[in-house]
């Protein structure tokens, strides 16, 4: 990941978008400190979880259904 001040950013930024375009990702610093972060478009990766129902922790306390109702009755 690069880093780039403010100021350079908003000077080179044709130049910075042709890079994120590429795949690179750029940090950008405010007053010296990191601000935001410019990343390509698209999907990081992809999460493969084939048994994630098998391996899901099972919910406590109150249905969703029953939250919900509950949430609506208090709205009258």
């Amino acid at each position: 990941m690069k880093t780039v001040p403010v100021r350079e950013m908003k000077a080179q930024w044709a130049e910075i978008e042709k890079q994120v375009k590429r795949g690179e990702t750029f940090e950008v610093l405010y007053h010296g400190k990191p601000s935001v972060r410019i990343i390509p478009d698209g999907p990081l990766s992809v999460l493969k979880w084939d048994d994630h129902l098998a391996t899901a922790l099972r919910a406590k306390g109150i249905k969703g259904a029953e939250a919900v109702r509950l949430d609506r009755e208090g709205r009258g």
